[in-house]
Order: C-alpha cells, then sequence, then structure tokens
C-alpha cells in the first residue's frame, strides 16, 4: 500500500502538507444525479476532501461527465433528440444536483462539448499512443452483432448492436445484464461470451467480425500488486480477480462507432472510438488533471513527474472497468500515473429497490434539495451515514425524516444555547478555549480522523464524533465553554455540514474554512448576525414531490 499523507494531532500544525488530486469516475449524461450517486461516490470524495483540507493538504478536485457512452445515443434516440445536446443538457442538470447538496469540485467540465473537446481529444490521443508505443496494445478480431434497426444506408458502425443496445444474460451469474457490464456481480464481457443476447431496439440478424484494440499488461501480478497499493477492499479485489482469472491481464479500450472520440490505427476495418469503461474512462481523469494545471507551469498531477497524491472513487459496477481499465491504462505506458487510491462502494437502494428512471423509482438530489426550509447540512449527515460502504444500505423516507429531525433538533440546540451564552457578552470580549473540554476534542478528532482515513475510508462512520460532541455539551455552558465548543464542532462537522460550520468559524472571526491547526486560536471579534441551521423539521409527505419530479 503506498503511504498516504500524514494527519496531524488537533491544534497542530502540519509539517508536510501534501498534494492530494481527487478524481471520481464520471457520471454518464443520459439524465440526472438521484441521491444513490450522490450518497455514493461523490459525496464520500466531497468529505474526504474538507478533511484532508482541513489537516493543512492542498487538495484539488475534478469531474466530468461522459457525452459519449452508448446509452446517451440510446435516450437521444428514443426521444429523437441530437445526442451532444442531450449530454451537455444533462451536465447542466447534474451539477446543479449536486452543488445543490453541497458537493463542489474545483473543475466539473463536460468535455465533449465546445472548446473542451480539443482538450479531451489531445489527452486522449496522448495516451493511446503512449500505449501503442509502449507494445501494449494488440489487435483482435471479435464478433459482434448486428441488428435489423437501420437500412442499407445506415453506416456499418451503427449497425452493431452493442452497449445500450445490447440485452443478454450475464455468462458468470446468470443476471440479467447488457451493454459489456453485469451489474450484478461485476463481469465484463463481450456480446459473442453473453448468453440470450438480443436487441433492444430490433432484431439480431447476423455476427461478424469487427477489429478493436485491446490493452494487454505484461508481467505477472502487475494489475494485482497495483490494487494492493491502491488499498482496494477485498470484496472488490475478489471482482477483479475472477476477471484476470478469466480473462486474463486484457481489456477492450476501443468499440466500433461514429459518436466518441476516435483513434486511428491501420488495423481497424471500422471507426473505432474510445471505450468508456477503459481508455476513455482514464482519458475523463487525465482531462481533469490537464485542466488544473494549465497555464501554471506545473505537470498534470497524473504526470510520472508528478508527485501528487491520486485518489478516484466509484460504485461496484465500476470494479472491472477501474481496477482493469484504468488502473491497466495507466500501467501499460510510461506518461501517465496509476491512481494512489481507489474506493468503491456498493448500491444505495431505495425502499428496498434500485433507482430506477424508467419506473419513476428516483429522488433527484436537486428535487430533494428544493424541500423548502430543508437544512443541506442535516441532509448531508444522514446520507453520510447510510453511505453503502461495507454493503449495499436502503433510503427508506420514513426513516430520512425521523433520522433528519432528530439531528436536527439536537444539533440545532447545542448551536443555539453555545451563540447564545457568546452572544450575550460585551462587544470584544476575548474568548479562549478550555484545555480540559480540548482533550475530548483531540480524541473524538482523531477517532473521526480513523474514520476518513484514505487507508480504510468509512464516511458512514464520520458522524460519530460529530454527535458525541454534541452529546458532551453541557445545559448550560459558561462563555469558555461555549466558545471551544463551537470551534471543536467547526472543525468536525466541517466535511459534513459545510454552510453551518463556515459561518460559525466567519462569526467567531476567523477567516477560510475550519483549520484543525486553528482549534485553540482565541478571537474577540463578532462578524455579522449570529449563524443558525437553516431548516426546520420534515414530514414524509414533503418528499413526495422529490419523488414526482422526473428528469
Amino acid at each position: 500500500m503506498s503511504r498516504s499523507p500524514p494527519i496531524s494531532p488537533i491544534d497542530v500544525a502540519n509539517p508536510h502538507p501534501a498534494d492530494v488530486y481527487i478524481s471520481p469516475v464520471n457520471l454518464t449524461a443520459n439524465g440526472r444525479a438521484h441521491l444513490g450517486h450522490a450518497a455514493g461516490p461523490f459525496l464520500r470524495m466531497d468529505v474526504l476532501q474538507r478533511h484532508l483540507k482541513r489537516a493543512g493538504h492542498h487538495v484539488r478536485s475534478g469531474l466530468t461527465t461522459d457525452g459519449f457512452e452508448n446509452h446517451v445515443l440510446v435516450r437521444a434516440a428514443r426521444e429523437n433528440i441530437d445526442p451532444s445536446d442531450m449530454a451537455h443538457g444533462f451536465h447542466v442538470k447534474i451539477l446543479d444536483d449536486l452543488a445543490s447538496v453541497g458537493i463542489v469540485f474545483d473543475h466539473f467540465d463536460d468535455p465533449a462539448h465546445g472548446s473542451n473537446l480539443q482538450r479531451f481529444a489531445d489527452v486522449s490521443n496522448a495516451l493511446m499512443d503512449a500505449l501503442y508505443a509502449a507494445g501494449s496494445l494488440h489487435f483482435r478480431a471479435v464478433r459482434l452483432p448486428m441488428d435489423d434497426a437501420g437500412s442499407a444506408a445506415t453506416p456499418k458502425e451503427e449497425r452493431f448492436c452493442i452497449g445500450g443496445w445490447l440485452s443478454a444474460t450475464c455468462p458468470v451469474c446468470g443476471a440479467s445484464a447488457g451493454s459489456f457490464f453485469c451489474e450484478q456481480c461485476g463481469h465484463h464481457f463481450e456480446p459473442d461470451e453473453a448468453l440470450k443476447p438480443v436487441s433492444r431496439r430490433g432484431r439480431i440478424v447476423e455476427w461478424t467480425d469487427n477489429i478493436s484494440a485491446y490493452l494487454s499488461i505484461s508481467g505477472t501480478d502487475r494489475l494485482l500488486r497495483t490494487w494492493h497499493d491502491a488499498a482496494v477492499e477485498s470484496t472488490f479485489l475478489e471482482i477483479g480477480k475472477r476477471y484476470i482469472a478469466r480473462k486474463g491481464q486484457q481489456i477492450r479500450v476501443t468499440v466500433p462507432g461514429l459518436h466518441g472520440l476516435a483513434w486511428n490505427s491501420r488495423h481497424f476495418n471500422t471507426r473505432q472510438i474510445l471505450f468508456s469503461y477503459s481508455s476513455l474512462l482514464y482519458a475523463h481523469s487525465l482531462y481533469c488533471g490537464d485542466k488544473d494545471t494549465a497555464g501554471s507551469g506545473k505537470p498534470s498531477p497524473f504526470s510520472r513527474d508528478s508527485d501528487a497524491f491520486l485518489v478516484s472513487a466509484t460504485g461496484i459496477d465500476n470494479t472491472v472497468p477501474m481496477l482493469v481499465g484504468v488502473a491497466g491504462c495507466a500501467l501499460g505506458q510510461n506518461s501517465f500515473r496509476p491512481f494512489d487510491r481507489i474506493f468503491f462502494n456498493h448500491f444505495l437502494r431505495l425502499n428496498g429497490s434500485k433507482f430506477s428512471t424508467s419506473r419513476a423509482h428516483v429522488i433527484w438530489a436537486g428535487a430533494i434539495a428544493r424541500t423548502p426550509n430543508l437544512s443541506i447540512d442535516v441532509l448531508r449527515v444522514y446520507l453520510s451515514e447510510i453511505c453503502p460502504e461495507d454493503t449495499e444500505t436502503n433510503l427508506v423516507p420514513g426513516q430520512l425524516v425521523d433520522r433528519y429531525n432528530a439531528l436536527l433538533d439536537k444539533i440545532s440546540a447545542a448551536i443555539d444555547r453555545c451563540t447564545a451564552c457568546i452572544n450575550a457578552m460585551p462587544a470584544l470580549t476575548e474568548c479562549s478555549v478550555d484545555g480540559t473540554i480540548m482533550t475530548t476534542l483531540d480524541r473524538l478528532y482523531g477517532k473521526q480522523c480513523a474514520a476518513l482515513s484514505l487507508d480504510n475510508l468509512r464516511v458512514s462512520r464520520a458522524s460519530r464524533s460529530v454527535v458525541e460532541w454534541v452529546d458532551y455539551l453541557d445545559a448550560t455552558p459558561d462563555l469558555q465553554t461555549a466558545y471551544t465548543w463551537l470551534m471543536g464542532f467547526s472543525i468536525l462537522a466541517w466535511p459534513l455540514m459545510p454552510r453551518i460550520t463556515e459561518a460559525l468559524w466567519h462569526w467567531l472571526g476567523h477567516d477560510g474554512h475550519p483549520l484543525a491547526a486553528c482549534a485553540s486560536t482565541p478571537s474577540s471579534q463578532r462578524s455579522g448576525p449570529v449563524p443558525k441551521i437553516e431548516g426546520r423539521r420534515l414530514a414524509t409527505v414533503e418528499l413526495s414531490k422529490a419523488f414526482q419530479e422526473r428528469s
């Protein structure tokens, strides 16, 4: 396992701040972001980057949407609209959905849109050329199905029944599957390996050989060593190991198509574009890194010349794409680096069933955020607690409301008691911390840092220290206790509750965001109105509108 950036104790300056770059896997731009997305990799990475920033590290982040993924074409064809226009429209909605629950990245781009496309093409070609130069690509003819959905004039590339057009049974676990992946067991398969393949837009009429590029990693167990270095957990390691046992250290990196980033080779017998679940997936992160350092004179965080600590996250359905596709592309050339950490999560279900746009069984992140007088901070705490890190979890609206109301009542009352105590003092009264209480804060901060460790990330446990800190507060705190508690709360809760904690931090006279090294900094200045949690208690019926809102 590669060594993660160190975390200093509370009230101790970070002597060796590290450069950290966070790039979670992109969202397909064929729909909006629902709470299953938000409560998984994106909230985890938002919480993690705030945790690392409060510890004094230099953290940057980037996210993209994929407008070239095949399911974009499927929905665009169904709705008879231009796929590029549709994808960019959903990019804007996804940006709003995530931002509405406080999930923000330094860059959040649609790389297939406007002037971004040239940068995206450049980094993608650089990756593919580097893989080819290193001898990591081989070209292979594979039988692909063609259906009767088109006409005689339809280009051959658009007649292939692959991606979102293909429905099949997984050859490993027997579950219903499609595209190139099984969401049930995480396996990747070629269409000619699938059982009972059928077209979702017509009838399969023939199978024909198509030559695509495949990544092949030489050297025994190179991928496995990389996974261990990236602290990949055993559940997801097993999915990767099972894939390698069946197919070796190789994966497809191009597919036939017209809508996507082309890469040319004399070996191909059709136009080939980068595959969204291997080469293109890694290219999205390379694009983010390139965009982040553009014009700075610094190398991309993914460059071999960079010492940035690289972090990614995704769901279980992207296990093979990340462990074989992305890690393999990083190992197969000499220009770009692999991730230092890759975090996976299981599925979050809604009332026991998978989130489903087609069945209107979904809560969009932006829709629930528009519930009148909802506290986004308290919602984030609840979502963090049900983050599906160890197993699948279940979002039940009634349970959400009960936990939300309990957290709101408890935390609001504690904040109000402390701010009222400080606000009753004469202006310019100096506030300082209580050393005894700081001992408790140090313990709880250490406990929370362990939960947010880059070696075993558990965002689902991060709120425990916050709740224990709330319970620790006396019913009638004195000035020193109130100030110490508010400073501690701001630091402990900032990764989860950024709005109220930043407001308290600024009201207490401090700049920027909460910093663990400044926990005992005194203050004699109050700035602006007394902060309060923006929100009120909820009723389950109020979430019904969020269920009903369409994409």
